[in-house]
């Protein structure tokens, strides 16, 4: 076990700060952090209009609530990709030191440059949603490099000092835009002269659709979940591991409330709301520790941190199971730390796999709801149960190594004590 701390220490430590400390990575982070009220609206919002309880579909109907709710979904879920493509840029632009708000609206232009429109008349929602996720990803990535890049070379005109700076901003932005936009016409009129159309459909259907086979599989899902929990253990936080799913399980997500609108069955398992399976109190699958250092515990120093960590744990904040036990780097807390959330992976998709437990609607459920809750508002009573079965096993995974700590601190305190 210690070669094996040595070898994290020594390899994987440098590779996970490397990850979190990317500029791309943090950024669509942020990006999703940034656009959470709008999942959540959005989500719930269709939880309002579809919840199929005959009371509350009459009710609804009858004040008209059934149109608010669809019109919030339309304004958020539907144009997620529109709201996307103006926060990551802006959010990378801040990282590589370029105006983001100028940056994030070019980027925004060579979005729609790029999205079939009737021209003068509408724009079509079909790319506004999941489906161009991918492309407004890309644009938002390369968009702020150009950016950057024109500004570094002085490519840009250059006003007088006697000028303001936000009007001299605003010429400055003049030619980086109008270079983004001229590629953005270029990319679109090549895309127009394959099969696929448009740029959004080539990327939907060479990049989008076949990462979310690999991505979106339980072996990719699966291994996602053990480098997010591996980098914690080494104390790095795991987002950017995540991240490089979180379009695509938006995706998956969308598809779901889509198909649960249509009144049809629900496609995808692995959307973004299957963590409340995975990682219940946080990484790690902290609740379960806490629950059986609160138990099971003798010593005073577990009795007492056990009283104080479970409030956070419930709530999914699991960074003060990871550094009181301490988890961190311990070599006796790294099998369940790791295999919790293995298991979990594991049991919670061949439950919904053999149809056990409802599959997930796609709603975005915040993620500080505690447990049994969260997964009442994302997949059903079934889905709640489930969660509560998964900590119990985790508890009994935990329990053998908190007894040996907790062996541990017995001895000690009787030792302080003579």
């Amino acid at each position: 076990m210690d070669k094996l701390l040595d070898v994290l220490q020594e390899k994987l430590v440098p590779v996970a700060g490397k990850l979190s400390s990317n500029k791309y990575l943090s950024s669509l982070s942020e990006t999703f952090q940034v656009l959470m009220p709008v999942i959540l609206i959005g989500s719930f919002a269709c939880l309002g209009a579809f919840l199929n309880i005959s009371a509350w579909q009459t009710f609804i109907a009858s004040t008209g609530l059934n149109m608010i709710f669809m019109g919030l979904q339309s304004i958020t879920l539907s144009i997620l990709s529109l709201y996307f493509i103006i926060v990551l840029p802006y959010r990378l632009s801040t990282k590589l030191d370029v105006a983001p708000m100028p940056t994030a609206i070019t980027a925004l232009i060579a979005f729609l440059v790029v999205t079939p429109i009737e021209l003068y008349t509408s724009i079509p929602l079909e790319w506004l949603g999941h489906s161009g996720l991918f492309t407004a990803m890309i644009i938002g990535f390369l968009v702020p490099p150009i950016v950057k890049f024109l500004e570094k070379n002085k490519i840009y005109i250059k006003m007088p000092d006697s000028v303001p700076q936000f009007v001299e901003q605003s010429f400055k932005s003049v030619v980086p835009a109008l270079v983004v936009a001229i590629l953005a016409i270029i990319a679109s009129m090549l895309a127009a002269a394959t099969p696929y159309e448009n740029l959004h459909n080539l990327i939907f259907s060479l990049v989008q659709a076949p990462l979310k086979g690999i991505g979106l599989s339980l072996p990719g899902y699966l291994i996602a979940q053990i480098f997010t929990t591996l980098f914690m253990f080494c104390g790095i936080h795991g987002n950017a591991v995540i991240s490089l799913l979180s379009p695509l399980q938006l995706a998956a997500s969308a598809e779901n409330l889509e198909a649960l609108s249509a009144g049809l069955g629900l496609p995808n398992i692995l959307v973004s709301s299957f963590n409340l399976y995975v990682q219940p109190g946080g990484i790690g699958c902290a609740l379960a520790g806490c629950i059986a250092i609160l138990l099971f515990a003798k010593s005073s120093r577990y009795k007492s941190f056990g009283r104080v960590a479970i409030i956070p744990s419930i709530f999914n904040i699991s960074e003060p199971f990871l550094f009181g036990v301490p988890c961190l780097l311990n070599p006796i807390m790294f099998i369940p730390w790791m295999l919790c959330p293995i298991v979990n992976t594991l049991l919670a998709y061949f439950a919904t796999y053999t149809g056990i437990v409802a599959r997930l609607s796609g709603i975005s459920v915040d993620w500080t709801i505690p447990q049994f809750f969260s997964g009442l508002l994302g997949g059903g009573i079934t889905a709640g149960i489930l969660q509560l079965v998964l900590i119990t096993i985790n508890v009994f995974i935990y329990l053998p190594f908190i007894k040996v700590l907790d062996r541990q601190a017995v001895a000690e305190e009787a030792a302080n004590s003579k």
